[in-house]
Parts: structure tokens; sequence; C-alpha cells
């Protein structure tokens, strides 16, 4: 019930630009979520999907239209920097049973840990089952697909591969 209320606070808030806009966001969004940190910063047309399940720290800052679906669990750490278009998503279509059509086998949830001081470039996408590591910077267009990437570590590619390792 809480996830439905806040689709309805999202539609009013999602639009609203430039710092006003942040700062009614901050404010009305935080019930909803299993625990919003402190200098959140949500830039506009970022849809959110499930926030009981996602868990924020503290000076995150989200670029304008990215997408973030919780259920099953997510969480990004403090000090967390999230490019504009960055799709991060927890659901993943059922499809072995290949005598039943795949929209009516369901969806499963894989959880998505994101430690602190992270960097995603523009439109990097995050799939269920992946973990990312404190420090690390995701390059543009990254697909990280149910992997997890050591700290300090310098990400990019599709699919997503170990570029470097910061010092």
């Amino acid at each position: 019930m809480r996830d439905k209320l806040f689709f309805i606070v999202q539609g009013f808030l999602k639009y609203n630009a430039f710092d006003f806009g942040m700062t009614l966001r901050q404010f009305f969004y935080k019930p909803f979520f299993k625990s919003f940190g402190k200098n959140i910063q949500i830039r506009d047309g970022v849809t959110i999907k499930y926030p009981s399940d996602i868990e924020w720290g503290d000076n995150i800052k989200i670029g304008q239209h990215c997408f973030f679906v919780g259920k099953g669990g997510l969480k990004i750490g403090n000090n967390a920097l999230i490019g504009s278009g960055t799709k991060i998503i927890t659901s993943d279509h059922n499809f072995e049973d290949i005598d039943t059509p795949i929209v009516e086998q369901g969806l499963l949830f894989k959880s998505v840990y994101i430690e602190e001081n992270v960097w995603f470039g523009f439109d990097v996408k995050v799939l269920g089952g992946s973990i990312i590591g404190k420090g690390c910077i995701v390059g543009t267009n990254a697909v990280i697909n149910n992997k997890k990437f050591e700290s300090f570590s310098v990400i990019a590619g599709t699919p997503a591969k170990l570029i470097r390792k910061r010092n």
C-alpha cells in the first residue's frame, strides 16, 4: 500500500526542476523508503519503483531520468554519484517453462548492493544480483549483470569488466 501511495506522490513531484524540485522530493519521498539518508539530491525525471525495499545512505546525487526498482532489495551507500539515465533494476522475467508464455511466468527479484563512494557515468545499467564495491568508478553505458566488483575498481563495457584498480 505504501508503495502505491508513493507512485501518486512521485507523479506530482517527478518533473519539478531545479533546486526547488529536489527539495520537494527529498522532503516528500523520505517516508516511503526503507532508509533515506541526509542530503539526497534527486534530479527531475527520476522514476522509483518499490521504495519500501530501497536503502539510501547520505550524500547521494542522482542525475536526471534515472530508473530504480527496489523490490527484492536495493542498497546504495554514502557519497554516491549516479549519472543521468542510469537504471538499477532488481527484477527479471521468469522464462524457463517453454509451454507457458513468458508474460505469464511472473518475475523474480535479486538484490543489488552498491557500497559507498561510487561514481556511475551516464546511462549505466545495473541488474539484479550485482555488488559494486567501495570507491568504484563505472564508465558510461556499462552494463553490470549479476556480477561482483571489488572495491576501488574501474569498470566499463558491455558487459562490464574490470579495466583497472584505483590505487
